[in-house]
């Protein structure tokens, strides 16, 4: 049984930092020592606080072995309120639950002990995490998949927690669902998907280094990870860069033959079912930097049902997890496609201060709901290759 060349997360370990970037306190990148189980980093101004690396993550299986997969396949025919009727769209989506296994407490109750008696343990603040997702059939050639995101696990983590699981998701445009389900039906498939934890700590800039393993993982990563760095000259030899913390690679075996469940098409008229994706926000304020001033942005969705009721969900993106900047909005009930939603933001200032927007109207739902702050002086970075299932 043929699987990835496991040699290619390797690339991911030569990583050097990226992207520069300012902050009061972060780790010192040379103070990187083991502590038992842990990946110690010391602050750099605050000499009782220390940081540990992330553990490894891993698909969220069941005891039987099967994977939180899922393959969702859809058609949408249009509305008449979109004024699209009879236009026919095919967008799909994989999604998969990956677990960060939390350091015993324990461990990390030993470890802070060790490093002094008044030690200020904490986890490594994370940043962003770049991912690069291919497969292969049993006897065929790898084949990298479109940029996907992590999206929280059910309702959002309290503030300042450190996540335990996530959703990735990728949205797959007609020809790569057709490929991939071709794929999947004909033998047992293999994912694997490549990983690192970025965060910011105090160094010198050495660059992104020489990248070894499967190409298409290299060429994605390399993608995910590029971005202006400053030049050598009137760059100090020490300043906050974002480093590449933790990385690896997890592995995802699919047999429809055995749970046949792991794909699944849905027709799509006039409504939407439970628990599917109705709706894609995207909100950059805090993965962009855009707002010192914000604590959080909640956003709350107001829709119809298709009983008549009026149906609610809402939504939250926070400051301590800036790596998290879209969400997918299921509704426990079927809402319909057919009729305008509405939507309004609320934002919890730093200072404690609240500022709740007026209900606004959308009538497409195959827009993504993109709610970063908008300034003629304020550019939001674009977010390739990720749309709504029902987006052009």
């Amino acid at each position: 049984m043929r699987r990835l060349d496991s040699r290619f997360f390797l690339c991911l370990l030569l990583l050097g930092p990226v992207l520069p970037a300012r902050a009061l306190a972060v780790p010192d990148w040379k103070t990187q020592r083991p502590v038992g189980a842990l990946t110690i980093y010391a602050d750099d101004t605050r000499p009782n606080r220390f940081y540990y690396a992330p553990a490894e993550i891993a698909v969220v299986t069941t005891p039987d072995g099967k994977p939180d997969f899922h393959f969702l396949e859809t058609r949408y025919t249009g509305s008449a309120v979109a004024r699209d009727r009879g236009m026919i769209l095919h967008k799909s989506l994989v999604t998969f639950t990956v677990r960060l296994p939390h350091a015993p407490a324990e461990e990390v109750t030993r470890v802070a002990r060790e490093l002094g008696t008044w030690a200020d343990l904490r986890p490594y603040p994370v940043k962003k995490i770049a991912t690069a997702l291919v497969y292969v059939v049993i006897g065929g050639d790898t084949t990298s998949l479109p940029p996907g995101r992590f999206e929280a696990a059910g309702d959002a983590e309290a503030s300042g927690s450190t996540w335990t699981e996530r959703v990735y998701t990728v949205g797959l445009d007609s020809l790569t669902a057709q490929a991939f389900r071709t794929a999947l039906e004909k033998d047992q498939v293999y994912m694997s998907l490549g990983y690192a934890f970025l965060g910011d700590a105090l160094a010198a800039d050495a660059g992104i280094g020489e990248l070894t393993g499967l190409p298409q993982v290299v060429e994605e990563l390399k993608n995910a990870l590029a971005g202006p760095r400053a030049g050598p000259n009137g760059t100090p030899a020490d300043s906050v860069r974002t480093h590449v913390i933790r990385a690896g690679a997890i592995e995802i075996g699919l047999d429809v033959k055995r749970f046949p469940d792991l794909m699944r098409r849905v027709d799509l008229n006039d409504k939407a079912p439970p628990g599917y994706a109705a709706l894609d926000v995207y909100c950059y304020d805090f993965n962009n930097e855009l707002r010192p001033d914000l604590a959080e942005k909640r956003v709350e969705i107001d829709a119809e049902s298709v009983s008549g009721k009026r149906v609610k969900l809402e939504t939250a993106f926070l400051r301590e997890q800036s790596d998290l900047y879209s969400a997918s909005i299921r509704f426990p009930v079927a809402v319909r496609l057919d009729r305008p939603y509405r939507y309004r933001t609320r934002e919890v200032k730093l200072d404690g201060m609240q500022h709740q927007s007026v209900w606004r109207e959308r009538q497409s739902w195959s827009e993504i709901l993109d709610v970063t702050t908008r300034s003629k002086d304020v550019t939001p970075a674009k977010d390739i290759g990720v749309r709504s299932i029902l987006g052009p």
